[in-house]
């Protein structure tokens, strides 16, 4: 139960979205989804192997941005796909949620590495 509660977070978030139709419904599903994004960033910063962390480069992005980033991409294509009736918004809200899952497996397997 204790590993899977950042999971079960996105997952209600994403319920919210898709099942409460009342505004409410999508401000719950943004709360569950911040909730499971920071009890998994607070995993994973302590039990990552290397010190590196935020992003490096030509663009410094601050911390928190930087580990939101998935989360934000995949609740915001959710939140396109369960809010809005526009099919023509669905493409877009299935390309965000696929590059956030991309970059949360990406950021996931480059923990381990040291």
């Amino acid at each position: 139960m204790y590993e899977s509660l950042p999971y079960l977070y996105l997952l209600a978030g994403v319920a919210c979205f898709a099942l409460l139709p009342h505004p409410l419904g999508a401000w719950a599903g943004v709360l569950f989804i911040n909730s499971g994004a920071l009890v998994w960033i607070m995993r994973a910063e302590r039990r990552r192997l290397n010190a590196k962390s935020g992003g490096d480069g030509l663009f410094h992005i601050p911390f928190w941005l930087y580990e939101l980033q998935p989360f934000l991409y995949f609740g915001s294509g959710t939140f396109l796909f369960f809010r809005f009736d526009n099919e023509f918004l669905y493409p877009s809200a299935f390309i965000l949620c696929l590059c956030g899952l991309l970059i949360w497996r990406l950021r996931y397997q480059n923990r381990f590495k040291e």
